[in-house]
């Protein structure tokens, strides 16, 4: 583990040198890499594999033309400018240093062309979930020119024709449930995502009642949970703030509760929401930033809250084991985490190699399809593939 961390910080800081340092360095690399086959005794030795080094570093930061030129310098150096033998003076075969040179080349162009590949996946990656938050941006607006939804919704309140679901959150070290995240499920029409519901409600000034009503529901569907396990729920900056809040969490024992305030809502007051939640602390609550990386508030909230956890989106968890720009950042992440007292939870887990990845790099608990779909208590107390996994 230590070691792995290790190389994605020497990596991140390689791509911050200047492109002079970069170019010294690498050339001082194939002058050793030459004076070590030259020391060695020449050629016929296994020492020319050492120019590999400075021809994969060379890829990194310049691409395949980069690559390339590197491996064709260390064809020269490896080739017309080193014996067979240096003790005899015998030379080389034309034909042995030019077949050496050639996969120089190739492995140089060929690391080139997988660096800027990631580059491009990871760079496709952001448009595609940028275009796709102003899809959805879009939709959710074109349902805001329908003037039912707020008589929907006050029916939706009157007759209750909601219910909740739960999902599991799994510890990666223990392999055991330790929390379950509350869910609101709409049985009225139109079909639409809850978070449609809440936004609609919002606007209809029913924001703060819809809210307290489904929070009833899932603290009366989840008195029968475990009491080692968590009960998470998310809250708006408005709830937060809302003295009822408080009367309902005191009216069912605050304790091993956690509030996940999600990354976008926007707050207007940090002071406010701050000493909102410094009162719910004081009743037992922990305090999660949801959704962390979806959007552009997700530092603010997490540098001005100061949360107990920081749950990670799923387009940030999300195809880790194949992506190295995605585990730097993971990395870098749970090292914020650890330096700010906070722990990680990673969502949208779906995939055995992501949840080993996460489990390899340190994060505290999962949460995703693979670990369990929402629905209702009780869960399974451990999660087995993590129990074969200690």
């Amino acid at each position: 583990m230590q070691r792995l961390r290790a190389r994605l910080r020497w990596s991140q800081q390689l791509q911050q040198l200047p492109p002079w340092l970069l170019m010294l360095l690498i050339a001082s690399l194939l002058v050793g890499c030459w004076a070590l086959v030259w020391a060695a005794g020449g050629s016929r030795t296994a020492f020319p594999h050492l120019f590999y080094v400075p021809i994969v570093l060379a890829a990194v930061p310049f691409g395949i033309r980069g690559g390339a030129l590197v491996g064709a310098v260390a064809m020269v150096l490896a080739g017309p400018l080193m014996p067979l033998d240096v003790a005899a003076g015998e030379p080389q075969e034309v034909v042995n240093w030019l077949a050496r040179g050639g996969f120089f080349i190739a492995i140089g162009a060929i690391s080139g062309t997988t660096t800027r590949a990631l580059r491009r996946s990871f760079e496709v990656g952001l448009t595609d979930q940028l275009w796709g938050e102003v899809e959805d941006a879009g939709s959710r607006q074109g349902l805001d020119d329908d003037p039912c939804w707020a008589g929907r919704i006050r029916r939706t309140l009157d007759l209750g024709t909601f219910h909740t679901v739960f999902q599991p959150i799994y510890g990666l070290s223990s392999g055991r449930i330790i929390a379950v995240e509350a869910l609101t499920r709409f049985e009225d029409e139109p079909t639409a995502p809850p978070d449609v519901w809440f936004d609609h409600a919002r606007r209809a000034g029913l924001g703060l009642e819809l809210e307290l009503a489904t929070l009833e529901a899932a603290f009366e569907a989840s008195h029968d949970r475990p009491d080692d396990v968590a009960l998470s729920f998310n809250a708006s900056p408005q709830l937060l703030t809302d003295p009822r809040l408080l009367s309902l969490l005191r009216s069912v024992d605050g304790t091993n509760l956690v509030v996940e305030v999600t990354e976008h809502d926007v707050i207007d007051d940090y002071q406010q929401v701050s000493r909102a939640l410094a009162m719910l602390r004081m009743l037992g609550l922990e305090v999660a930033i949801d959704d962390a990386g979806a959007g552009f508030a997700s530092l603010r909230h997490i540098v001005r809250l100061e949360p107990d956890l920081i749950k990670l989106d799923r387009s940030l968890t999300q195809g880790l084991s194949g992506d190295p720009v995605r585990r730097a950042l993971a990395d870098a992440l749970l090292q914020f985490a650890e330096r700010t007292d906070s722990r990680i939870i990673v969502e949208g887990i779906e995939t055995p190699s992501d949840l080993a990845a996460w489990r390899e790099l340190g994060a505290h608990a999962a949460q995703g399809f693979l670990l369990g779909r929402p629905g209702p208590l009780p869960f399974s107390r451990t999660f087995r593939p993590l129990e074969r996994a200690r």
